[in-house]
């Protein structure tokens, strides 16, 4: 019986010491928590929610594809286009561009035709940024190589001439062949307007901007009569050589895939 006593007087003791000790707040205790890491590491709560919501939005972010069709500057392509970010997209591509025009260079002093082409060749990668809230406008930089870039010029002169008591028709005369070469890599800058991506299947966007070449090689040669203008060679190469820039005006017949 004394134990029995002795037993209930100890549950008593420990019961009401118990009951006197504060409750424990468990979500207080996280809260302090999550304040000692706060101050610990020096990160305002700002800062904090805006990092969490930025994570929501990375996660959330479906990186669009789209194909598009080039046609302007550089001549037909083709890219392919990839989102990785908001406001950073990013392509590759290639250009080409056949072009021959005829008669576009005449003389008043003698007949003549000429025949006047160009062709180019590049392969491209670009990176599109919007500086923007929306991407209707874009900073584009980026390079091409240039697998081929190539003008030439051909004036070959038409019907006979008179040199005093002698007749000479065309191929006596002979023609003057000039030729410009370009190769190699090309950086490029500009700026793209409209939508980067269709909103559903299809839109049109702009582009403008330019690369700059390297310095070109050249020739320039007649043959028959004209022979002597070859020794204008290295004066028309030395007029040549400031070529470097290559406008860009290009539309784009952009195609979402995902």
């Amino acid at each position: 019986m004394k134990k029995i006593l002795v037993f209930l007087l100890a549950a008593t003791a420990i019961n009401t010491y118990a009951s006197q000790l504060p409750a424990k707040n468990i979500a207080a205790d996280n809260w302090r928590d999550t304040a000692q890491v706060s101050a610990a590491t020096n990160i305002p709560a700002g800062l904090r929610h805006k990092s969490a919501a930025q994570a929501i939005s990375r996660e959330a972010w479906q990186a669009p594809v789209s194909v598009q069709i080039l046609v302007g500057g550089q001549g037909i392509g083709a890219d392919l286009k990839y989102g990785f970010l908001p406001k950073l997209s990013g392509r590759a591509g290639f250009g080409l561009v056949p072009v021959t025009v005829n008669n576009i260079i005449g003389f008043s002093s003698f007949s003549s035709n000429s025949q006047l082409s160009a062709r180019f060749a590049n392969v491209h990668l670009l990176a599109d940024y919007a500086p923007f809230k929306n991407d209707h406008f874009r900073i584009v930089a980026g390079g091409a190589y240039i697998i081929r870039g190539n003008a030439n010029l051909i004036v070959s002169p038409n019907g006979t001439y008179q040199f005093g008591n002698t007749t000479v028709n065309k191929n006596q005369i002979g023609i003057v062949n000039a030729d410009v070469t370009w190769k190699g890599a090309a950086p490029y800058l500009g700026a793209a307007f409209f939508n980067g991506f269709p909103n559903r299947l299809f839109n049109i966007n702009l582009d403008v901007g330019i690369y700059y070449l390297s310095s070109p090689a050249t020739s320039l040669t007649g043959t028959q009569m004209l022979s002597p203008t070859s020794t204008e060679e290295p004066q028309f190469n030395q007029n040549m050589q400031g070529y470097h820039w290559l406008p860009v005006i290009q539309l784009n017949f952009n195609f979402r895939i995902k």
